[in-house]
C-alpha cells in the first residue's frame, strides 16, 4: 500500500497518535511538514489505509485535520 501523510494539530497530537497506532501494529513516523508559507506542522506518515487510521484515533479524540 502506497504511504499517506495525516496532519494533525500538533506535535503532541502526533507524538499520542503514533503511541496509540502501536496498540494496533501500526507504525506511524512523526513528521515536521511545512503546511504554508506562514509555518509549520506535524503529522504522521502511515503505510495502512488512512480513513481506517483517523477512525481509530477518533477513539482517542486526536482529530485528523487532512489526509494527503
Amino acid at each position: 500500500m502506497k504511504s499517506a501523510l495525516i496532519i494533525l494539530k500538533s506535535m503532541t497530537e502526533a507524538g499520542k497518535a503514533s503511541h496509540h497506532l502501536e496498540k494496533f501494529k501500526i507504525e506511524a513516523a512523526v513528521e515536521k511538514i511545512a503546511i504554508n508559507k506562514d509555518g509549520c506542522g506535524y503529522g504522521i506518515k502511515i503505510k495502512e489505509d488512512p480513513d481506517k487510521v483517523c477512525r481509530l484515533l477518533g477513539l482517542v479524540n486526536i482529530e485528523c485535520v487532512e489526509i494527503r
